[in-house]
């Protein structure tokens, strides 16, 4: 299984990237991992910046991937749930997990479109760079429930 993580923009505080090295280490332990990321065009019109940043995203994305878009109004799992979603998911023949964390102003209707799953992880409005070290963690999570191992206290 390949995990595909693309994040829009880079990550600026020093503490969340190191958080998410430490995961990503972690992760590449139970499958093949990479994070991209596409640029933020943060500045000027909200709506060029969303429809720019989400043609950056969809051309990243592949016919065959699954596509997971982090989303305040998504689906909401606890651990032991998303990792039976992604054993389920797996079996179904995706060739990669593709998990997108938009930018500041989020995505076009055209990257929701696409997803194949919207997940929320809160009714919290969280930083979408904070929210980056959450998703490994809690994918991470999920692959050591798969493989019962010790990480998750349940």
């Amino acid at each position: 299984m390949k995990l595909e993580f693309l994040f829009v923009g880079k990550t600026s505080e020093k503490y969340l990237e190191e958080g998410i090295q430490i995961y990503l280490k972690r992760l590449k332990h139970y499958a093949s991992v990479t994070i991209s990321v596409v640029a933020s065009l943060s500045t000027g019109n909200k709506d060029a910046v969303i429809k720019k940043e989400s043609e950056l995203i969809l051309k990243k994305i592949g016919d065959r991937d699954f596509v997971v878009l982090l989303d305040e109004g998504g689906k909401e799992f606890s651990s032991v749930h998303f990792a039976d979603f992604i054993a389920k998911s797996m079996v179904g023949g995706n060739s990669r997990f593709f998990f997108i964390v938009g930018g500041a102003y989020g995505v076009s209707g055209d990257v929701v479109e696409r997803s194949n799953l919207r997940l929320s992880f809160s009714k919290f409005t969280l930083t979408h760079q904070m929210i980056r070290i959450f998703l490994l963690e809690q994918v991470y999570r999920a692959m050591t429930i798969l493989k019962k191992e010790p990480y998750h206290h349940a």
